[in-house]
């Protein structure tokens, strides 16, 4: 048998050695026939706990008007700490031992006089923290409380010094032992034990009570298979106000997968325990078992639970629902009593009132027996939250420790009981004189430290409601001595701390809500004290940081909503009780981050955080800061302290808010978080960007964006906090500017004083005088000034002041970087908005920034973080000049003061090997600002500094930087923006000559690296980052940085030489495509090269086929289609135009096809009205292609499902489209006649006739391609395309092009091509004749064979030849008077000219 088993797993011991289990009993024994002897001892005061019998015990909060020591009984002590007991361990006999673990043993029992067996757990204190014995507590009040048939029954409780005794009911058996024994169980066995396990639970959810550690062996089968829940030592009372909880607990076998995530959880997380248990008495194990802690956490997560065959339906639907991974989503009351699996039925009503009317009858005969007794041994009266918070107060369960002789510490009382006599107040206040300046040195101040009649003394005013002017002196001078003392470190009980807080927070409270502004210096003082206090003693004694939170919470408010402080120096020094506490807890949690570890000081942190949300802390604190603007803005600056004390505070909430959000989710880079093997990865948002710095804290910045956009008075109170030289204030102003610079591009205009309603693309002076960024730029000249000789008095003044200037020039250049990449975003492209326009402040200004990244020549000190930010802020800086290929006024100041190509290919290959972390913050990586530079010196440096990068490797080794971050997570990162200037750069090099091109992109391993940086999974990551870099605009910049350096060898060609026109039967529409995807030869790299570039080209057209084959093993087509499901449709012109380029080419339009180029939804969303008209182009130039490169396309063409587009497009409001899509129709009937029926069933060749005569002369001459392929392959159109013979005739006749005129002639020779039915029109219509008319104009070029190319001569002469084989045009043309042309250019010296002259002549000859 085993009874409840605590906290560990208990083993069995049936044999246990008979001698030590009489050794225990003996002591159990001698030790209450002690307490029943009232033995006497002595108890001293050690750090608030009480010295007994030397063992500690802990009390309720102890007085500190208490005699040196005293003498109590064992008894008497017993019965204090637990008042209602009436009962002791001797009302007991201890049977045997049936258990024990770490925690203590557990015995066998039964009642005296009654026979009642029940469980005597003994738990030792030896060994366990506070913390510990505080959960110990907790589970004896939450069991102490619960009373349900399905829940142990605690009978008893005792405390002693040295253990815990806690009496329960002996229930006969585990859950687990069946498990172990059985195995499985059958359904309707489970079902009973579930109906039982869901009404315990909703008992203990109705009471706002979670278990927290559901499990088999928690779970006690006693007589009549009667299911008892047990183990509270996990529990956790919710108040009415808790919603959420974080903490971890429990077995992570039975975990919910809310709790493995670390994520917040409800009561929820007990119903998936319970399905597990359930899951496993039917089946025999749980639904994710295997050894792997990592695989565990992994099946809980992911994996879908697998419900075997022979499961009835009503339980797998009852499991399905407990095992519903989202909890929101999760089966829970009150549905789930309602269940069919675990519904009550009549019979199991009528049972269960069967089993309760026993019950109350075996308890009614018990109470005859005297067994039954009151439950009433809690430990409220041992717990902190059962301490009396009133300083003045004392609480039932404290022990008087009486008064000593000299001092009346007591209370004062009403005026008629108060001490008159004015010579005994004459030498109270003298004492407090004498005690003040005894506490002016450290030894004295530690010998009154350690005096308690001293300090009661020192007490004794604060404790005084009245407030008269000897009052009030009396509270000066205890005040006086206790800030001496704190500052002396004279205290060092926590219990004495606590009790010395607890008066000065009554004290405080009591003059505030007197609200005489007289008194504004005593509280002045009082909140110094505390202050110190708080600091001095790591802002929380114990465990009381929460409530010490709370009481300050409560102050600072009363102080910030209704207190007249002119002076500010009342709000500033509140405010800075609650900076020290915040501070104070984000360093605790920093700490906990740094080691791994959460402790019950952890807990209290997270409390005291969870205490600032509820309590709406951060929006009285802006108030405060809003109050702090406008008090300036009216030209006082009594409020600056206090705006410089807010700043301090809210940052420390956002730190500290921040810090517990690392704890909990550790955000990695993209690039790194893709190549990564753990959990990250798979936790992708699909609904948006994840907040780096947590949700909490986003809120806070959330609020402080708002209110710093709509108020001016908030502007001004971080303005003036940056004008003060304080290192703190400094600090905060700058790391919340940051966040809210980065949360909001909006504040980025404000910050630089541009004007609200300044258009995007109009470029003006910003930064200059009375500025946020101003004022940043200010103190990163003051810090470069501490580095500089010769330094001047104010100089070392003020580096006397500044303990951490890294840190400060850190901050500073990271918001400098955030400000521009901000502005970028936006569309600001100039760094005049940040620089001026002053040539003499943009070279300031810069140079600054080189300077500290600049450190002579020595390279390991640049890897400091703050030399990296200074970097990165340059590099952003010189970002927003980058849309300009020449050299501006700004990139010629900046270009000199970039480290040279030598020194940043040092950086890289030193970083590339170092470990100094991969984060300069959330945002920014380490290599970020090296490689902007670097991209800024290539995009400035010229060709001289391209080739001088390339010559030392720099290629590979910005392969290496992209390549090397998977292979240890703890390598120095790239954010999204650092990996985008790493492939900006790579770019940049292309040019360099034909080695580098070769060696960038004629490896295979290469070309996969950079398929990574656009696959599906980084890119979802790309959109997740929620920093600079991410979203929908990191995946464009992200998108087109790859595609740039990709499509450099196609783009290099096409820029340099324009193949030949191919024809077959009729002038084609090529030319259509000698511009495709234009975008990308104006805006990259491969548009630099020219036709000196030789060597280069050669080289790229030689390798151009093992390019291609490269890019096909790797799968660049399909990336690139997939591409586009990313990036939004305004974005989408670069992806398409290199989707364009790559037609041009055959096996990849096969694969391209393959990958769905030409699916109909992106056809539809590619060419929507909405598409921008460079993505239109080139889909319509990609159409033309692929149907021009042959005829086995023309299914996927048909099947793209696009020739209602095709028709409204010709007549686009844009001529461009109009002729290109004349040009794709061209081509969809170069081949065959396969398209000719779709194209009468939409209507389009009538149109197509009508864009003969269009007003723009490219879409004349595409109109006309398309109209002769229509007439070519057959007679199918030729009645449709009748109407159009005058507008081809006119065209001949007209001033056009001579390939409009080389189309139109084909045109018209098409029309007679395959039967007579429009000969006579060709004669009647004037086609004839102009024909002849070209050719006689034509004809005079004819001796210049090197125009014959030019002349649509040929293609006139080849529609006469067709003509003439019908009859009426023969005799039109032998009756022409130009018919002797045609007899002058049989002669001549074009061999093609002459035949077909002959031809013509030949045919005339005829009837």
């Amino acid at each position: 048998m085993r009874a409840c088993e605590g906290w560990d797993h208990i083993a069995v011991h049936c044999n246990k050695d008979r001698r030590q289990q009489h050794q225990t009993l003996t002591t159990l024994r001698s030790n209450t026939d002690e307490a029943k002897m009232g033995q006497k001892s002595k108890m001293g005061v050690c750090e608030g706990r009480g010295h007994i019998a030397g063992h500690h015990a802990t009390t309720s909060r102890v007085r500190l008007s208490f005699r040196s020591s005293f003498i109590f009984n064992f008894s008497i002590y017993y019965c204090v700490i637990f008042k209602d007991t009436e009962m002791g361990v001797e009302n007991y006999h201890v049977i045997e031992l049936v258990g024990e673990g770490s925690f203590g043993k557990v015995y066998k029992g039964r009642r005296k006089f009654t026979g009642q067996t029940v469980a005597m757990k003994f738990i030792l204190k030896h060994g366990k923290s506070e913390k510990d014995i505080q959960n110990l507590r907790q589970e004896i009040e939450i069991l102490r409380k619960l009373k349900h048939e399905n829940i142990i029954q605690m009978l008893d409780s005792f405390e002693s010094p040295q253990e815990f005794c806690v009496v329960t009911e002996f229930a006969q058996g585990e859950l687990f032992e069946i498990l172990e024994d059985d195995k499985c169980l059958p359904e309707d066995e489970v079902q009973k034990i579930a109906k039982q396990l869901v009404r315990a639970l909703h008992y203990l959810h109705s009471n706002r009570i979670i278990h927290r550690d559901m499990k088999p062996q928690n779970i006690l089968i006693c007589a009549g298979g009667v299911v008892k829940l047990c183990d509270f030592g996990f529990a956790r009372a919710m108040s009415n106000n808790t919603v959420v909880l974080r903490s971890i607990k429990g077995t992570p076998l039975y975990m919910a997968p809310e709790l493995v995530r670390e994520q917040p959880y409800t009561h929820t997380v007990d119903l998936w325990s319970l399905g597990v248990i359930l899951y496993e008495l039917f089946v025999g194990q749980p639904p994710f078992y295997t050894n792997s802690v990592y695989a565990l956490i992994r099946h809980i997560i992911k994996d879908p639970v697998k419900y075997p065959e022979t499961m009835s339906a009503n339980f797998r639907s009852f499991l399905r629902g407990l095992l519903n991974k989202d909890p929101n989503s999760r089966l829970t009351w009150p549905k789930l009593l309602d269940h069919p699996f675990v519904a009550e039925t009549l019979e199991d009503v009528e049972a269960r009132k069967l089993g309760a009317n026993a019950a109350a009858s075996r308890g009614s005969d018990a109470a005859w027996k005297g067994e039954q007794h009151v439950q009433t041994t809690g430990l409220t009266s041992a717990s902190p939250e059962g301490r009396s918070r009133t300083p003045t107060t004392m609480d039932a369960n404290t022990i008087d420790l009486g008064q000593h002789p000299a001092f009346d510490c007591s209370s004062p009382e009403p005026n008629s009981q108060r001490v008159s006599d004015s010579d005994n107040v004459q030498s109270g206040c003298q004492l407090l004189v004498k005690l003040e300046n005894n506490s002016r040195t450290v030894k004295g101040a530690k010998l009154i430290g350690q005096d308690n009649e001293a300090l009661s003394v020192i007490l004794l005013p604060l404790k005084n409601r009245q407030c008269r002017d000897q009052d009030v002196l009396s509270a000066n001078q205890s005040l006086n001595i206790l800030s001496n003392l704190v500052a002396a470190g004279a205290i060092n009980s926590t219990g004495v701390l606590d009790e010395i807080f607890w008066e000065l927070i009554g004290f405080t409270s009591n003059i505030l809500r007197l609200k005489i502004s007289d008194y504004n210096e005593l509280l002045v003082k009082c909140f110094s004290v505390i202050k110190k206090l708080l600091d001095n003693c790591g802002g929380g004694f114990g465990d009381s940081y929460i409530r010490h939170w709370v009481a300050m919470v409560e102050l600072y408010k009363e102080v910030s909503s209704s207190t007249e402080d002119a002076s500010g120096r009342l709000l500033f020094e509140s405010v800075a009780c609650i900076t020290v506490i915040a501070s104070r807890a984000a360093q605790g949690l920093k700490a906990s981050l740094a080691t791994k570890r959460a402790d019950s000081a952890i807990n209290g942190l997270k409390e005291i955080l969870d205490h600032a949300k509820s309590s709406g802390l951060a929006d009285t604190l802006l108030s405060h800061l809003v109050s702090c603007g406008t008090s300036l803005m009216s030209g006082s600056s009594d409020l600056l302290r206090a705006a410089c004390e807010a700043c301090r505070a809210i940052w420390s909430l956002m730190d500290a808010f921040e810090i517990q959000s690392a704890n909990e989710n550790a955000h990695v880079f993209p690039l790194s978080s893709m190549y990564s093997h753990s959990l990250d990865r798979l936790n992708i948002n699909e609904d948006g960007s994840v907040p780096l710095i947590g949700t909490d804290s986003k809120k806070i910045v959330d609020g402080v964006t708002q209110e710093f956009l709509r108020s001016r008075a908030v502007q001004v109170a971080f303005y003036y906090c940056l004008r003060q030289r304080l290192e703190a204030a400094w600090s905060s102003a700058i790391q919340i500017i940051l966040r809210c610079c980065l949360h909001n591009s909006s504040v980025s205009g404000v910050l630089c004083g541009l004007p609200g309603s300044l258009p995007v693309t109009t470029v003006v002076s910003g930064g200059g005088d009375s500025t946020i960024i101003s004022e940043i730029f200010s103190i990163l000249s003051l810090c470069a000034s501490m580095d500089r000789p010769p330094q001047t008095a104010d100089t070392n003044n003020l580096k006397s002041k500044i303990s951490n200037p890294c840190a400060l020039v850190c901050h500073s250049c990271l918001l400098l970087t955030a400000i521009a990449q901000s502005l970028k975003s936006t569309g600001r492209n100039s760094a005049l908005f940040m620089l001026t326009s002053s040539s003499k402040r943009q070279h300031s200004r810069l140079s600054d920034l080189a300077h500290h990244y600049s450190l002579c020549d020595r390279i390991q000190n640049s890897f400091q973080p703050h030399s990296m930010s200074a970097m990165l802020a340059f590099s952003s800086i010189l970002s927003l000049e980058s849309n300009s290929s020449v050299e501006t006024s700004i990139s010629e100041i900046a270009v000199p003061l970039i480290p040279r190509s030598a020194t940043l290919c040092d950086y890289l290959r030193t970083l590339t090997d170092n470990n100094n972390g991969n984060k300069l913050s959330y945002w920014h990586g380490f290599r970020d600002g090296c490689v902007g530079l670097l991209d800024s010196r290539l995009l400035w440096g010229g060709a001289l500094a391209v080739q001088q990068l390339c010559a030392s490797g720099i290629p590979q080794t910005l392969i290496n930087v992209l390549g090397n971050n998977h292979s240890d997570q703890n390598q120095i990162g790239l954010s999204p923006v650092g990996v985008v200037w790493t492939v900006s750069s790579l770019c940049q090099c292309l040019p360099g000559g034909s080695s580098t091109f070769r060696q960038v992109l004629l490896k295979r391993e290469h070309v996969k690296l950079l398929a990574d940086l656009i696959s599906d999974i980084h890119l979802k990551l790309i959109r997740c980052w929620g920093g600079p870099g991410g979203g929908k605009n990191g995946i464009r910049d992200t998108v087109n940085s790859v595609i740039n350096l990709l499509a450099f060898p196609f783009v290099a060609v096409q820029n340099v030489t324009n193949p030949p026109s191919t024809a077959t039967g009729t002038t084609t529409g090529t030319a259509a495509s000698v511009n495709s995807g234009f975008l990308l030869n104006v805006g990259s790299p491969g548009g630099k090269v020219c036709a000196d570039d030789k060597e280069l080209i050669k080289s790229i057209e030689a390798s151009m086929e093992k390019y291609i084959k490269i890019l096909l093993e790797v799968g660049i087509p399909g990336h690139i289609i997939q591409c586009l499901k990313h990036v939004d449709l305004k974005d989408a012109a670069r992806p398409v135009a290199f989707l364009a380029k790559m037609t041009g080419h055959g096996p990849l339009v096969v694969q391209l096809l393959g990958k769905g180029l030409l699916n109909p939804n992106l056809m539809k969303r590619l060419l929507d009205n909405s598409s921008p008209r460079e993505v239109k182009l080139d889909v319509l130039m990609i159409i033309s292609d692929v149907a021009r490169m042959h005829k086995d396309f023309y299914a996927h063409i048909k099947g793209a499902d696009i020739l209602e587009l095709l028709k409204g497009f010709l007549t686009h409001e844009d001529p461009n489209i109009r002729a290109k899509t004349c040009s794709a129709l061209g081509n969809m009937c170069r081949h065959n006649s396969y398209f000719y029926s779709s194209l009468a069933k939409h209507d389009i060749i009538s149109l197509l006739v009508d864009r003969c005569s269009d007003r723009d002369k490219r879409t004349r001459k595409f109109a006309c391609f398309a109209i002769g392929n229509a007439a070519y392959h057959n007679d199918f159109f030729y009645e449709e395309l009748r109407g159009c013979i005058p507008h081809l005739a006119s065209l001949l006749l007209s001033e056009e092009e001579d390939k409009t005129k080389a189309n139109a002639s084909g045109a018209l020779s098409n029309l007679v091509r395959n039967s007579n039915k429009l000969s006579q029109d060709m004669v009647f219509k004037g086609a004839m004749q102009a024909l002849l008319k070209l050719v006689a104009d034509c004809s005079v070029i004819a001796p210049n064979p090197s125009r014959m190319s030019e002349s649509p001569l040929k293609i006139a002469l080849f529609a006469l030849c067709k003509m003439c084989t019908h009859a009426p045009c023969r005799q039109f043309l032998r009756a022409s008077d130009l018919y002797p042309v045609i007899v002058t250019l049989r002669e001549s010296g074009d061999e093609t000219i002459a035949k077909y002259a002959s031809a013509i002549l030949k045919t005339t000859a005829q009837p």
